[in-house]
């Protein structure tokens, strides 16, 4: 999007009639494919896609946000169309009966397309999934963390990473990060047994990499709280409830803990939900040097963030949505990703995606196979930090 790199190799198909089509040249990075008896075996060379077919199949009339979705990837069509990529998008409402599927699948374009991004709901998928196998079609699912397609179905994208992967690379990240810690978990007075798969995984980490732990509950006094701490680790209190109720109890002692020892390492770690509570926390945020992890991150202030927020208002006369994450900048971010990367690499993008360095606005994305047979699922995670000096940063980890 910021222009041509060094050694970068773009393909423009100009129209035959009016001009005579460039000679192509060898791409510079291109390798031997590693995978390629896995994906796309029947074809002996990489092929460029002169036109690239993509269909979007989402419940529009019944979703807001799918609408939402659509106009940030028709933004990510236009910016790569001006670049020259020459793009034919097919778009439908899926609903969300397999039946207004089916007759969608039977229709013959489909059977051309180059990739198709959706569905949203799970009953749909596995019939969306045989149709793209069968036709050697990629497959996006932006939305479903469930579903057993990306294990049996090379060609498949799993953008929202099913928690357990998810929750694999945040310990690593974690304990990567903070190294000498010493954690305390924060408990609700009521179990919250939507974290007890994340926090009993966690343990078992810390403990194996040494790792102290205590627990306080999520109404302990500063002097509870005082107690626990160790002069020589990091203290990062951790709630084992990604709820706001938990944080609105908890918040004043720790506040005031960190306040009476200005020479004690503290911070609180959380989770992606608290990206909507941060507009009622955000003093907090910075006083107790926040972290949280999220595969969806975006901050008002970024140059990015500004830049597609501004022209979203220029294109559809409205503001962005407030939600999290933000499926404007979700469809634009998965649009821009896939189609560039087709632009570029054609029938060879699975064995180039780690070349694919674009900053997106919101999602990040670290595609990695399931398994020898099966799809890719995205690993990326980020750590935000709300420093004491009133930064927000965004830890990135390779």
């Amino acid at each position: 999007k910021k222009g041509m790199k060094k050694g970068q190799f773009l393909c423009i198909p100009y129209p035959a009639a009016t001009t005579v089509q460039p000679t192509k040249k060898e791409d510079p990075y291109a390798v031997p494919p590693s995978n390629s008896e896995l994906f796309h075996n029947n074809k002996e060379t990489p092929q460029k896609l002169s036109t690239i077919k993509a269909a979007l199949l989402l419940p529009f009339q019944e979703h807001k946000r799918m609408v939402e979705y659509y106009e940030g990837f028709l933004m990510a069509v236009d910016s790569l169309k001006r670049t020259g990529v020459s793009l034919d998008l097919y778009v439908y409402d899926s609903g969300k009966d397999i039946s207004t599927l089916n007759t969608i699948l039977a229709k013959n374009e489909m059977k051309s397309m180059n990739i198709i991004f959706g569905p949203m709901h799970q009953n749909q998928i596995k019939p969306l999934s045989d149709f793209a196998k069968k036709n050697d079609i990629r497959l996006v699912i932006p939305f479903s963390q469930k579903g057993e397609e990306v294990f049996n179905n090379p060609a498949v994208f799993q953008i929202n990473t099913p928690q357990s992967y998810l929750y694999s690379e945040v310990y690593e990240h974690f304990t990567r990060q903070f190294p000498n810690a010493n954690v305390i978990f924060i408990e609700p007075s009521s179990a919250d047994k939507e974290k007890t798969e994340f926090i009993n995984g966690l343990k078992q980490e810390l403990k194996s990499k040494g790792i102290p732990m205590r627990t306080v509950s999520e109404s302990a006094t500063k002097e509870t709280l005082k107690a626990t701490l160790r002069s020589d680790k990091e203290n990062i209190f951790i709630p084992t409830s990604g709820s706001n109720v938990l944080l609105i109890k908890a918040l004043p002692q720790l506040t005031l803990l960190v306040r009476e020892n200005p020479t004690e390492k503290i911070h609180l770690f959380g989770y992606p939900e608290w990206q909507t509570y941060t507009r009622d926390h955000l003093e907090s945020f910075f006083e107790l040097d926040v972290y949280f992890y999220s595969s969806f991150y975006t901050n008002t202030l970024f140059p990015a963030a500004v830049q597609f927020t501004n022209a979203y208002h220029k294109w559809y006369s409205k503001d962005l949505a407030s939600k999290y994450p933000n499926y404007a900048m979700l469809g634009f971010d998965t649009g821009f990703f896939f189609l560039k990367g087709l632009s570029l690499y054609g029938s060879e993008l699975e064995n180039n995606l780690t070349k694919m360095n674009l900053t997106p606005i919101q999602t990040g994305f670290k595609f990695q196979r399931v398994n020898n047979w099966g799809g890719f699922i995205n690993k990326k995670v980020f750590f935000i930090r709300f420093t004491k000096n009133f930064e927000l940063v965004k830890l990135d980890f390779e």
